[in-house]
């Protein structure tokens, strides 16, 4: 208890306040890979190697041959606010480096052991020092080449709590080899070598910034890149973008860098997307590497501590920079937007009688316009009947089989056999379907009119199906006729194995065809379509699907990618082996990701809008 005059406000000791200001700079062995490179590229190196073991967990380690440090500034760097990079208020408004606070050394070593070695050009001797928790435990000289290696090991060893809060090893792994790719983009001149433990996964000599996005990505980039050099009111614009070809229906192919520091921004990436108009489709995106260059005293990189996020000075103008920039390469390359052609023009119908006394027109309907003469196109992506249950499994109004009703209170389990009659009595000898814009199936039911959205209704078909492959059946295949090989890029490739087992219990047959190549030789009886195109369509969407069972993750992503799509016709009996399909389902309402899959309109609702009620 305090007497009295004596205060409460105490200054936190170092130990406790770098572990504090850890909280902000390292939250997850990623963050490291980013500090610990960042301070290498300052320091001017040419050559790096990244080691992670883990997923960065048990080690990340960063060798250079970067100017390294004589021992007193060795010492120095691990003491909070500690910086090379600035000595003045003004140098903030002038920052050239992607390092200049002084903190990251000192948090990192706050939670974490790690080893430094190090030595400066003229030294005779380099440097060797280890710490623990932030405290010095040996300082000694050694042999060691120009430049520094920082090891840092058992990652929140101190700080049990944020420990657990890491991801798998996998998972951790895949962020780190995210912020090296960053890096690899960003200085295409620099030698980039990375290892898994004793794995090697790339090692790249300084190349151009074209064949470093060939090297990452894969040999079809290189036909379909776009470059880009746009200069305008003192900012430059420079990098490439993807033509129509590189679109992609995920996010993770938008890399943006300012003044080479990789950066995030919303409005820098609406006015890519904005350059390319009409050519990207809905629900894409466009793959681009672009670097903005202007003078730092224009730019606040002082925002965030992970300074991932910028504040421009007058961000209209960086926005029209962008976004004139990559419309000038566009146009420059002849990729040009493609208009679709309208829909079928509305036809204005006239009375017999002529115009009304009052000079409007109004249309003329008779019976036979009611019963929607539509014309079903066959194609190959049509839902076949025998593919899909005949028969729709009962379902009570709250979307459960009669299997998850409660044996006790024969209520539920006797609404829901009503409800299975009534679906049954509604649909009569013959259904009456019709399909709107290709995208949505109309039905009449006996309380009114049911809409279903028909990629959602066969996604929800295929997840389902997905999962009972996943759980119990053995895949069923089709050989493809001539296999198709794919290059994947390195964190793509790692996901591929993490899911080739889910993937193969689907009915994939991928194999390893040398490097980041695989070769697809079968694919489940469901797909349709381009195998590359699923295949890569399968990993993005895992990749942005967050906290979900691994196999409900592969199964979400294969049926989304493999159901029909908005924009397929479909027969009548197409349609109808869909609607009965759905209702075979345990969950017909929702597909995988949510999204409501049946919308249903009272006939009442109907009455009511035409004032009959």
């Amino acid at each position: 208890m305090n007497t009295a005059g004596e205060g409460k406000i105490k200054i936190l000791p170092d130990f406790l306040s770098n572990k504090i200001a850890a909280g902000e700079v390292v939250d997850r062995p990623s963050s490291i890979v980013k500090e610990l490179v960042e301070n290498s590229i300052d320091a001017a190196a040419t050559e790096l190697t990244i080691i992670v073991k883990e997923g960065g967990k048990s080690l990340v380690q960063v060798v250079d041959n970067g100017e390294g440090m004589p021992e007193s500034d060795a010492i120095l760097s691990f003491e909070r606010h500690s910086t090379s990079k600035i000595s003045k208020v003004e140098d903030l408004h002038r920052i050239k480096t992607l390092g200049f606070r002084g903190e990251a050394l000192a948090s990192i070593a706050s939670v974490s052991m790690i080893e430094l070695k190090t030595r400066a050009q003229g030294n005779p001797e380099g440097t060797f020092l280890k710490l623990e928790g932030g405290v010095v435990k040996a300082l000694e000289k050694t042999a060691w080449q120009q430049g520094t290696s920082v090891s840092v090991k058992n990652l929140f060893f101190n700080t049990p709590a944020r420990r657990k809060f890491l991801k798998t090893d996998n998972a951790e792994y895949r962020h780190v080899l995210t912020v090296v790719n960053r890096f690899l983009l960003s200085y295409p001149e620099i030698a980039m070598a990375f290892y898994r433990g004793q794995q090697p996964i790339f090692r790249y000599s300084g190349q151009s910034p074209d064949e470093r996005i060939v090297s990452l990505f894969g040999d079809s980039y290189r036909e379909n890149i776009i470059p880009v050099d746009f200069k305008f009111s003192g900012i430059h614009v420079t990098g490439f973008v993807g033509n129509t070809d590189l679109f992609r229906a995920a996010r993770g192919g938008q890399y943006l860098f300012l003044n080479r520091r990789f950066i995030v921004n919303k409005s820098l990436n609406y006015a890519v997307s904005l350059a390319y108009g009409t050519m990207l489709p809905r629900g894409n995106f466009p793959f681009y590497v672009l670097n903005l260059t202007l003078n730092p005293e224009e730019v606040d990189v002082n925002v965030h501590p992970s300074k991932i996020e910028v504040r421009f000075e007058d961000e209209r103008l960086v926005f029209r920079s962008v976004l004139n920039g990559v419309k000038e390469a566009l146009n420059s390359a002849g990729v040009v937007p493609v208009l679709r052609a309208p829909e079928a023009p509305i036809e204005t119908f006239e009375s017999p009688a002529g115009p009304s006394a009052s000079g409007s027109r109004h249309p003329d309907f008779n019976q036979n316009d009611l019963h929607f003469p539509f014309e079903f196109r066959q194609t190959r992506r049509d839902i076949q009947p025998e593919n899909l249950p005949a028969e729709p499994a009962a379902v009570s109004p709250e979307g459960r089989t009669p299997e998850s009703e409660p044996e006790n209170g024969g209520g539920a389990a006797g609404r829901s056999q009503v409800n299975r009659q009534l679906y049954k009595a509604s649909r009569g000898e013959r259904v009456t379907v019709w399909q709107l814009h290709n995208k949505y199936i109309f039905s009449q039911i006996k309380s009114g009119l049911i809409i279903i959205d028909q990629h959602l209704a066969h996604e929800r078909i295929l997840f389902e199906r997905a999962m009972e492959n996943l759980n119990k059946r053995p895949p069923t295949s089709q050989q493809l006729l001539f296999p198709r090989t794919v290059e994947l890029s390195a964190e793509d490739f790692e996901i591929l194995k993490e899911i080739q087992y889910y993937l193969s219990q689907l009915g994939f047959i991928v194999k390893d065809f040398g490097g980041r190549t695989v070769v697809i030789e079968a694919v489940p009886t469901d797909v349709r379509g381009d195998e590359e195109t699923i295949l890569r369509q399968i990993i993005d969407d895992y990749k942005n699907l967050n906290e979900q069972d691994i196999r409900e993750k592969v199964a979400a992503a294969f049926a989304c990618k493999s159901a029909i799509k908005a924009g397929d016709p479909l027969t009548r009996d197409g349609m109808i082996a869909l609607i009965d399909g759905l209702f075979a389902t345990k969950n017909p309402y929702f597909c995988p990701h949510g999204r409501p899959v049946i919308v249903t309109i009272p006939l009442e609702e109907l009455d009511k809008r035409f004032l009959r009620l």
